[in-house]
């Protein structure tokens, strides 16, 4: 009996540790969010990896991810991209929680994209704070698109759709 008891109490306290404890390597990106005034919730794990490219920036979705940055793309062409997935509060984008994704490279953040959480808003990309691509741009999005797609693609020259 003692035996069972002591097996019951062992997964209990396991079941009550918190899930939400940020791993030592992503506090880095954890101080990156708290510092622009996000409470952050949780880590919610790596959501993708990738080397990042001239022709995987002309395509969707990432044409829209990487026009939402601050930093000029070019700087890590050829360098491997983590998508850290936090879940944060107190974001300009939602009263309630926001996912938030840290693009990191090696091991420092560098920009990223957020979602209001839970809801399936389809076409809606915004920054790391918030902000849509025609709030963070001087021109139209046809105009934008037309200068990235030129500036980007191998072909150069591209029509608009």
């Amino acid at each position: 009996m003692k035996y069972l008891l002591s097996i019951l109490s062992l997964l209990f306290l396991m079941g009550c540790t918190d899930s939400s404890d940020i791993p030592k390597e992503q506090s880095d990106l954890k101080d990156y969010l708290e510092n622009r005034g996000y409470q952050v919730i949780s880590y919610e794990g790596l959501a993708e990896t990738y080397e990042l490219t001239k022709e995987k920036i002309t395509e969707l979705p990432y044409i829209m991810y990487w026009g939402l940055q601050s930093v000029e793309p070019a700087l890590y062409f050829g360098k491997t991209i983590n998508v850290e997935k936090f879940l944060v509060k107190n974001h300009p984008l939602s009263k309630g929680e926001v996912d938030v994704y840290v693009y990191e490279v090696d091991g420092q953040p560098i920009g990223g994209t957020s979602f209001p959480h839970g809801e399936r808003l389809y076409g809606g990309f915004w920054s790391l704070d918030g902000e849509t691509i025609e709030e963070l741009q001087a021109k139209s999005f046809q105009d934008w698109r037309t200068d990235w797609i030129n500036k980007y693609s191998k072909n150069g020259l591209v029509q608009p759709n």
